[in-house]
């Protein structure tokens, strides 16, 4: 019987370089004969473009990524199942950045783990925590014609410092994070790492466990 596809997310804050890195790891799996399913974290264009500008609130914000999550998430366990599906399922983000977001705009761990109902969620194998210093990530982002409304220097600044705290609290077993505790990490601080210095670190990471 074919194996269980492997669900690898490539979580942390806008600017880290979380869309390249994902590009090169497609390509590497798939030159290596690995069949790959790729998809993003948020999900739904209509929730998280037209809702989202519509929400005025936090609380607001939070339901409509909570409603993607569980959507995509429905998505993503029908191809864990799957014994004829993908050797390997990538996702641009990750139901961890809800955690991270959710701390910026002033929820706790646990609001949104009851908020998402997580423990319905399927469960990662393994996780790249993407973080660099706020001013660079913003600097790469900054043209980007499809920001969000959450990608301005102060908003990225907090992502910045509760990316780091999440990994530090998922290190360290805050209770309120149990749904991540059986994921491997790996954590890259890629402020002053090229593109494909990013890459080879996390290949190299990677082989073993995945190869």
């Amino acid at each position: 019987m074919k194996k269980k596809p492997l669900w690898l997310v490539v979580t942390g804050l806008d600017g880290s370089g979380k869309t390249t890195l994902v590009d090169n790891l497609v390509n590497w799996f798939e030159e290596n004969g690995l069949s790959v399913f790729r998809d993003r974290f948020p999900h739904d264009e209509y929730i998280v473009k037209t809702l989202l500008d519509k929400s005025k609130d936090p609380y607001t914000d939070r339901l409509l990524f909570a409603l993607d999550n569980r959507l995509l998430c429905q998505e993503i366990s029908e191809e864990l199942k799957a014994s004829d599906g993908y050797d390997i399922i990538i996702t641009q983000r990750g139901l961890l950045d809800s955690y991270v977001h959710g701390a910026v705009q002033g929820f706790s761990y646990r609001f949104i783990s009851e908020l998402n109902h997580i423990e319905d969620l399927p469960k990662c194998d393994i996780m790249v925590h993407m973080v660099c210093e706020a001013g660079i990530a913003y600097s790469r982002i900054c043209n980007d014609p499809d920001a969000d409304k959450f990608e301005y220097p102060a908003y990225i600044g907090k992502q910045e410092y509760e990316t780091r705290r999440v990994f530090t609290e998922l290190t360290n077993k805050n209770p309120d994070l149990v749904h991540f505790f059986n994921a491997k990490n790996l954590y890259v601080d890629s402020t002053d790492m090229t593109t494909s210095e990013v890459f080879t670190y996390v290949k190299n990471k990677l082989e073993a466990a995945i190869l």
